[in-house]
């Protein structure tokens, strides 16, 4: 099962975000009701059950919901991704404890994000240079619990399956 840690985000102005970007390349655009920060990607993995034991201790860390402010782009030479980030050192932190839990050296490469699109055709890089009302405004915020999802891979798109919530 291809698993990772999670927490649901609620994107503020996500219909005015898709429009306005559609003059800058054509993207296959995440479902709202998908839209997450991940945490951690955890991949193939046998079974779930020894990562649940090994989050318990998730369930007693008090957590806030975190705010969504900005965005970015992955992907060289041209963007791959486009999404939207957290300015937040809980973060970074919650990362560091998840990764700790999990026996793992935490990844200090990973940015957490929230990815909005997964880009097929870049047209100009003038997105970087526009001004909108979203763009100094929070654009949402990042729920507190944390859930194990499983994916599953189809042919029109991921189906997230919650397993586990800490």
């Amino acid at each position: 099962m291809r698993l990772f840690l999670a927490s649901y985000a609620d994107v503020d102005y996500y219909d005015d975000i898709k429009r306005d970007m559609q003059p800058y390349f054509d993207a296959k655009w995440v479902e709202r009701k998908n839209l997450h920060l991940t945490w951690i990607f955890l991949g193939e993995q046998p079974s779930a059950a020894p990562i649940i034991d090994r989050l318990q201790p998730l369930k007693m860390i008090p957590r806030l919901p975190l705010s969504i402010q900005g965005f970015g782009t992955f992907g060289r030479p041209y963007p791959k991704v486009f999404y939207l980030r957290t300015s937040s050192v809980v973060v970074h932190t919650l990362q560091q404890k998840i990764a700790e839990l999990l026996g793992e050296e935490p990844d200090e490469t990973f940015n957490s994000h929230i990815t909005l699109a997964r880009i097929k055709r870049f047209h100009s890089e003038g997105y970087k240079h526009m001004e909108r009302p979203w763009m100094s405004e929070p654009l949402g915020t990042v729920e507190a619990p944390i859930y194990l999802i499983e994916s599953r891979l189809t042919p029109s798109g991921p189906i997230y399956i919650p397993i586990e919530e800490f």
